[in-house]
């Protein structure tokens, strides 16, 4: 797994951080946007994107989405390619079949 921690647009003040990366396990790339930390000193998740599997397949997708949040490096779509293609996804994996039966079990379960 890829992680890479970006730094806020100024006018997102109200803003801690914005995590992106590759997550073999699921086939998706993820991003989190993280408010500030609140009196318990736990950030509060603003924006979680990337948990199902195979959800966003192209680095392009969670830049764009990451972009309207934080200051992007100018090489980070090459290196979020470069990090799919060094650890792809591999659904015959069994942690990646335990990821999707319980991902599944879960969206079908009632509440």
């Amino acid at each position: 797994m890829s992680r890479y921690s970006l730094r806020p647009l100024a006018r997102h003040a109200d803003l801690f951080e914005i995590a992106l990366g590759w997550d073999p396990g699921l086939g998706t790339y993820f991003v989190t946007v993280f408010g500030t930390p609140d009196r318990d000193r736990e950030p509060d998740i603003r924006l979680w994107r990337g948990t199902s599997p195979r959800e966003i397949g192209a680095p392009c997708e969670i830049i764009a989405i990451a972009a309207a949040y934080a200051e992007i490096p100018d090489d980070l779509t090459r290196q979020l390619e470069i990090d799919r293609l060094a650890c792809p996804h591999n659904p015959d994996r069994p942690a990646s079949k335990l990821l999707e039966e319980l991902l599944g079990r879960s969206r079908s379960a009632p509440g």
